[in-house]
């Protein structure tokens, strides 16, 4: 059902117009009919805007060119007059037909084909732009570090990501696969932090990055704080702040 609102100073004009919309093929509801310029803006201040709007020029209290200096409107307009001097000026607006008085069944019929036509552009435009965001997010999640490859003596080793428990920072950069393997590594722990899946990995303290799959229990230290322990073990306690205690059980949460 497509709300129509009408903005018209003659009742006659009202009417006709509205007993024309019930004649054409298409649902079409007058939500309000208006006639000034003041009660205009009054009600688009303080009501959702209508799906389409049939705007006289002339009303009885000023053009309704002056609505639209008062009050953004995004809808269709179908501007209806008597004058036929205002096209330019109206399609300048959101307008995309003007009818010149008497309306026809025809008129009207012809410029209602032009708002279906508007109303699936936009809807594909709109699908468009949502399709081009998921593509986008899409895009950004996989461009995660999937793999590392780490030398251990003289030879290199590839290692997912996944397998990887916990990156820990001591003189150098460690990583700690979960078969209980170290890695040194030539990222630092922010760098690490900016590469990887964040819905995986979560930085603990300045330390430590853990993936969250490696972590075993929660104790609660200090209020609102927690200490961590982790598998493989990890040869010193594990703190965290309380801003992280709350972020890593939200993440936890997220991944039961």
């Amino acid at each position: 059902m497509n709300r129509v609102l009408i903005i018209e100073d003659e009742t006659s004009a009202q009417n006709h117009l509205e007993n024309l919309l019930d004649e054409v093929v298409g649902e079409y509801l007058v939500k309000e009919r208006i006639g000034t310029v003041m009660h205009a803006i009054e009600w688009l201040k303080n009501n959702k805007q209508p799906d389409l709007i049939f705007m006289d020029i002339h009303l009885s209290d000023g053009l309704s060119f002056d609505i639209l200096e008062e009050i953004e409107i995004s809808c269709p307009i179908i501007f209806v007059t008597a004058y036929d001097q205002y096209a330019i000026k109206a399609f300048k607006t959101t307008g995309i037909d003007y009818l010149l008085k008497p309306i026809t069944k025809d008129d009207l019929s012809q410029a209602l084909d032009k708002y279906t036509r508007t109303k699936r552009v936009h809807s594909e435009e709109v699908f468009l732009k949502t399709m081009d965001a998921i593509d986008l997010m899409q895009n950004k999640q996989s461009s995660f570090k999937e793999r590392f490859l780490l030398k251990t003596g003289n030879h290199m080793t590839p290692v997912k990501s996944e397998e990887i428990a916990y990156f820990y920072r001591a003189d150098f950069v460690f990583a700690k696969t979960f078969d209980d393997v170290s890695y040194v590594l030539d990222y630092s722990l922010n760098q690490l932090q900016e590469i990887l899946d964040n819905q995986m990995f979560i930085r603990l303290n300045r330390q430590f990055l853990v993936n969250v799959n490696s972590i075993k229990k929660l104790i609660p230290t200090k209020p609102g704080q927690l200490q961590i322990e982790v598998s493989p073990n990890y040869h010193e306690e594990i703190h965290l702040s309380q801003e992280r205690s709350t972020r890593l059980r939200q993440m936890l949460d997220n991944t039961q």
